[in-house]
């Protein structure tokens, strides 16, 4: 039992830096899987108005199209709103990107760590942002994510991107090492 706690400890000292390492990826692999669902949407919205036929005793529609209005049109529409939740799930990991830089400060080790990581996924951050450069050579690729318009500024500036946000978290983690105990009662600060 007690190698089981020992392990669970190691793993959340170490998972601050595995969950900026996930967070990078992550940004990276949601932006392409929201804009292939978004143009599956948006195809499968095309084809549907493409297809027309006429239905006959039905109380609430005359048409297929009519019929798809009352129905499948309303979910179509919310297609929208993938282009938000790919910003969202952005913000969510830089916030964790932050939070873990700031908890990787309890240790100078994990912060000396956490220093030659942003320094290795920065330098992943260049390798993804040219991936991604010649992923938007292929034309439908290019149309697929051409509605995602922040998504496409950050893969572009990915290097910047990651190099600002470790920065920041190695900041928060130097200030989270050097915090002072304030307002706390000691043996030492009452010896008169």
């Amino acid at each position: 039992m007690a190698d089981i706690l020992d392990m669970l400890d190691t793993l959340k000292t170490q998972g601050s830096i595995i969950l900026i390492i996930v967070s990078i990826l992550m940004i990276f692999v949601s932006g392409i899987f929201f804009s292939i669902a978004y143009l599956v949407m948006d195809e499968t919205h095309e084809g549907f108005l493409a297809t027309d036929c006429i239905i006959t005793d039905n109380l609430y529609a005359d048409t297929c199209q009519e019929l798809w209005e009352l129905t499948i049109y309303k979910f179509f529409a919310l297609k929208d709103l993938l282009i938000w939740m790919s910003y969202f799930f952005i913000f969510t990991f830089v916030i964790g990107m932050l939070v873990s830089g700031y908890q990787s400060g309890k240790s100078p080790v994990l912060l000396g760590v956490l220093i030659l990581f942003v320094i290795v996924i920065t330098y992943a951050a260049i390798e993804f942002s040219n991936v991604y450069r010649t992923m938007l050579e292929v034309p439908a690729f290019l149309s697929m994510v051409q509605p995602f318009t922040i998504y496409n500024m950050i893969m572009l500036n990915f290097p910047w991107f990651v190099f600002i946000i470790g920065l920041f978290s190695t900041i928060l983690g130097v200030v989270n090492f050097q915090r002072s105990n304030v307002n706390t009662v000691t043996t030492e600060s009452l010896n008169y």
